[in-house]
């Protein structure tokens, strides 16, 4: 091979790395059929930008797909709100008509069917905007962890058989309101679902443990076992539950959640022990406005 031979060779290389770094992935080299080292550099970059390359498209039919499912669930959540608006309003207009009603059981219900209806369109319209804007774009803010808790445990403080203790000690923390509202709501429903005891008793607190919060939602039900912690959490796993049917999307959801804003979840549990489920809040994330 000739020096003019193998400066074309070199240069090939130096103008495929440079494609590569400006995200071009289409070029390939051509082989001198030495069998040589630079022969060898040629069919790994080559097989590089393949690899690359079919990525590139792969993403491109997910961002199409990603792109339908914004748009079935911007439908699905206007549909959704359109009867939950006509229950706030019939909320209020009986709220109107008895506020002379001596009952006050049937006022306290009342009060408590519109708190939840409002709660509900809230967290739909944070639904709604999650599927439209990622975490990328959303500022985190302060949330009240006592607060939330509260807020979601009032709504389930007409089940006699549940009880909720949230520790009162538990910190403000930067967020997304609606993804933690989503993750306690969902663990707090699992635990329910799942629990066999007379009294579903459900304890929410919290730990801080330096770069990171750790929020824990423990029950006394019937535990989960070791082989199935990490099943648990795939979309559409269901642990058969004698009282109830569960499609398994809600841990799925958490999981998702969790781990898209660079936290932890695991389960502790074992079988007739109750579960105690973990997940992390990471600061630095949030510190950095949600990047890393």
């Amino acid at each position: 091979m000739t020096k003019q031979q193998l400066d074309k060779r070199l240069d090939d290389i130096i103008g495929m790395v440079e494609s590569i770094a400006a995200m071009d992935f289409s070029r390939r080299l051509p082989l001198g059929n030495t069998a040589d080292s630079i022969d060898a550099v040629s069919v790994g970059l080559n097989m590089l930008c393949e690899e690359l390359e079919a990525n590139v498209v792969e993403r491109s039919r997910l961002e199409e797909i990603n792109d339908s499912l914004e748009r079935f669930a911007a439908s699905a959540a206007h549909d959704m709100k359109s009867p939950l608006i006509v229950s706030i309003s019939l909320a209020e207009l009986l709220k109107d008509e008895l506020k002379d009603y001596k009952d006050e059981k049937v006022l306290e219900y009342l009060e408590l069917l519109l708190a939840t209806n409002l709660r509900m369109n809230k967290m739909i319209t944070g639904i709604l905007e999650y599927s439209r804007i990622s975490f990328a774009k959303i500022k985190p803010q302060q949330v009240d962890m006592v607060k939330l808790c509260k807020e979601i445990a009032t709504s389930y403080s007409t089940i006699k058989q549940v009880s909720i203790t949230i520790d009162d000690k538990m910190p403000i923390v930067m967020h997304y309101e609606t993804a933690l509202t989503q993750i306690i709501s969902n663990l707090v429903d699992n635990a329910i679902k799942f629990n066999d005891q007379e009294t579903c008793e459900i304890e929410i607190h919290s730990a801080d443990n330096g770069d990171h919060y750790e929020i824990s939602v423990t029950d006394n039900g019937r535990g989960i076992l070791p082989e199935n912690r990490e099943k648990i959490f795939d979309l559409f796993e269901n642990l058969k539950s004698e009282k109830k049917n569960s499609i398994g999307i809600g841990l799925a959801t958490v999981k998702k959640i969790v781990t898209e804003t660079k936290g932890k979840i695991w389960v502790e549990a074992t079988e007739d022990q109750g579960a105690k489920f973990i997940f992390t809040i990471d600061k630095r994330y949030f510190t950095n406005n949600g990047k890393k």
